[in-house]
């Protein structure tokens, strides 16, 4: 199993506005000294300057959709931003200062949800990315996943993946005003759980490693129900498309011999398959749909980057990856804005 313990390692890239003004400023090369021929007098230099650092921040400010990418490791900043299509393997474009973390969540209204092994959920201000921290409340136990419709207002479901109490995995349904409030667990298959899904009626999913299993919470209420009809042989990240259907990976730390990705409709509890297994470039914990649900980011530790697909229930297809400004401990992706389920 690759280690639910966070390595502790320095991740040396660090993103900001003003070292990618600086960027900017001296993308031609060395310059001339001032005072020395051909060199632009010190106050136009600095008029210059000031004028790139202001051009770049409206050029963030104007960064209203994205991906967001996450780390899994320490440093300062382990959320990303990047352009929507970037086919051209763009660098991020602004950042977030976060804590490590696996998956992250966008909700309807693009709030950043990022859960973080410090026992932590953090919240941060959308529609546009990268956005002001809007709040963070703790948790009980480990948390890896998070999903949520109004992650500023409303009930935010919170994947864990060991509940501390019982030795099961557990979805604990949370505030950013009260904080926790209620665990829900069956008791029996809900080890490791690596994923949790909301659909906008209030349901919740939870898939888990051992065994491999899906259990749903209607009303994300306390009665659990075994999903039937569940073909993955792994757990993994899960999303909801715009169809209602439940879109599911089957690849998680405990094994992930094969990645593949399955489409089922219904699930409450019995399963229904729409599409796959589908193939993944790698090794892939989570991913996310688009506004549209026609692509699928996918989080590929496995080559350290984000694979992106073409998305319909039943045909997945692979399109390019990026890895520019991230490290090889890719962990988590998802679009903003996210899927309409």
């Amino acid at each position: 199993m690759k280690n639910l313990h966070l390595s502790l390692a320095t991740v040396s890239f660090h993103f900001s506005i003003g070292a990618a003004a600086a960027m900017l400023s001296g993308c031609g090369g060395s310059q001339p000294p001032i005072g020395a021929p051909g060199a632009m007098p010190q106050s136009a230099a600095i008029i210059g300057q000031a004028h790139q650092q202001a051009l770049f921040a409206s050029q963030v400010l104007a960064f209203t959709s994205g991906i967001y990418v996450s780390e899994n490791q320490s440093s300062e900043s382990d959320v990303f931003g990047y352009p929507s299509n970037n086919r051209k393997n763009r660098g991020p474009i602004c950042s977030e200062n976060s804590q490590p973390t696996y998956d992250l969540a966008v909700d309807d209204r693009g709030n950043l949800i990022v859960p973080s092994p410090s026992y932590t959920v953090t919240v941060f201000k959308g529609p546009g990315m990268c956005g002001p921290k809007l709040g963070t409340f703790q948790t009980m136990y480990y948390p890896v996943d998070a999903a949520s419709s109004n992650a500023a207002s409303g009930t935010i479901a919170v994947g864990i993946v060991l509940d501390g109490a019982s030795g099961d995995g557990s979805i604990q349904l949370c505030t950013l005003k009260k904080g926790c409030y209620a665990n829900l667990t069956d008791g029996t298959q809900m080890d490791f759980v690596a994923a949790v899904a909301m659909s906008k009626k209030g349901d919740c999913w939870a898939s888990s490693a051992v065994p491999t299993a899906l259990t749903y919470f209607k009303d994300c209420s306390a009665t659990a129900q075994s999903a039937t009809g569940y073909e993955n042989s792994d757990a993994g990240g899960l999303d909801i498309d715009n169809n209602g259907n439940l879109v599911s990976i089957s690849c998680s730390e405990v094994s992930c011999s094969t990645p593949v990705l399955y489409v089922y409709s219904g699930c409450n509890p019995k399963c229904k398959k729409v599409g796959g297994p589908f193939p993944l470039q790698g090794a892939s914990w989570y991913g996310h749909l688009n506004e549209d649900s026609t692509r699928f980011a996918a989080a590929d530790y496995e080559y350290g980057q984000v694979d992106v697909y073409k998305y319909s229930p039943t045909t997945v297809t692979y399109l390019y990856s990026f890895n520019s400004g991230l490290n090889s401990d890719i962990s988590g992706a998802a679009y903003n804005p996210r899927s309409k389920e």
